[in-house]
């Protein structure tokens, strides 16, 4: 058995930094210890309360509401708790974010408290590098509500998890950056960005593309074409939402396109680390892929992959090149239904559904 403190075991807790899957478990033992149904960590952006997952396990379920439903946006006792908790205070309970008559009136605790009976709360505050953090306890109606006699005692906890949290963010922002390394191995453009959606490295390839396709100006990455940049931002925010890296891993990506010149693909991928959602470090990478200045399979590789006609092919190839079905019917010199036409078959041929998703089948094939 490791140190303890006020009965918890502090080697459990330090080894999620290597053992992620362990959170819940470990926060399991800090509810038990001060008679909680479940516990969380929390963090505040601006006007938002963000939960950390994975949380224990009593709490996954609420949280996921908390989540989806949208209260993390209009959080009462978040609303009460951050600015006490940046003045200093370290230990909260329930009556110092919500009076007798919002727990029996406000929606907050109606519509998303009393279905997930759980109308007493408990926070020890903490911080580091300027970002202020909670670890949040619930209890149930059948318990009584915290007390600050009954959480003082795991007032130690705050030092501890700071630490942690700090291995785990340099665990992670090492392991991102490795990755950079790899894209420039490979003449990728890379991009990694912040809790903040900011860049805060980039590889020599995506430095080639500053200036003719994007700017980045104080860590905010845009396109040089302003309806590229509103779809690259939407891109950004939706790889950094809130419980992204639970619920998807898969990369999220987009065309951007280019007056006379191929399009490029742009790829966003969540890195995957223990409490991701409350970090302000390394939260995901952006690679690029120039296809002006890649290798398009041939006509024929089409072909013999999935059973296109010469034309189709061919239609295939503009329209990855680019094109779109006006002008990919004018360099074939067919009209714009055959080109749909083709499209429709095309699309049937290689199980795609829209022109993009064509274009990135096509794009792993680059080469070949």
């Amino acid at each position: 058995m490791g140190e303890k403190d006020n009965g918890l075991d502090l080697e459990k807790l330090y080894n999620v930094v290597v053992a992620p899957e362990t959170w819940p478990d470990v926060l399991n033992d800090i509810a038990r210890s001060a008679n909680a149904v479940g516990a969380c960590l929390a963090t505040d952006v601006g006007s938002k309360t963000l939960i950390a997952r994975p949380v224990s396990p009593e709490l996954v379920a609420p949280i996921d509401d908390f989540l989806d439903s949208g209260w993390y946006k209009r959080d009462l006792r978040g609303y009460r708790a951050w600015p006490l908790l940046r003045q200093g205070r370290k230990v909260l309970i329930e009556h110092d974010v919500s009076t007798e008559q919002e727990r029996r009136n406000s929606a907050y605790h109606n519509e998303w408290l009393r279905p997930w009976d759980l109308p007493w709360w408990g926070t020890l505050g903490f911080s580091r590098d300027g970002q202020h953090y909670g670890l949040v306890m619930l209890r149930n109606s059948r318990q009584d509500a915290f007390t600050y006699e009954e959480l003082r005692p795991l007032s130690g906890l705050r030092h501890h998890l700071a630490r942690v949290l700090t291995l785990i963010e340099t665990l992670s922002t090492q392991r991102a950056e490795a990755v950079l390394d790899t894209m420039e191995l490979i003449e990728r453009p890379a991009f990694l960005l912040n809790a903040a959606g900011r860049v805060i490295r980039l590889n020599t390839d995506a430095k080639a593309l500053l200036g003719s396709d994007f700017t980045l100006s104080h860590g905010v990455l845009r396109t040089t074409h302003a309806e590229n940049s509103e779809r690259l931002q939407a891109l950004i925010a939706t790889v950094l939402a809130p419980g992204i890296s639970v619920t998807r891993t898969e990369p999220h990506w987009m065309v951007l396109r280019r007056l006379g010149r191929r399009p490029l693909i742009v790829k966003a991928m969540p890195i995957i680390a223990g409490l991701s959602d409350i970090l302000t470090g390394a939260r995901a990478l952006l690679t690029v892929n120039d296809l002006e200045s890649s290798k398009l399979p041939t006509p024929e590789k089409l072909r013999e992959a999935f059973g296109l006609t010469p034309a189709e092919a061919r239609t295939a190839l503009l329209l990855a090149a680019g094109e779109d079905p006006v002008s990919a019917a004018q360099t074939l010199g067919i009209t714009s239904g055959t080109v749909r036409d083709h499209l429709k078959m095309i699309f049937s041929k290689t199980h795609t559904r829209r022109q993009s998703e064509l274009l990135q089948l096509i794009e792993r094939m680059r080469g070949s």
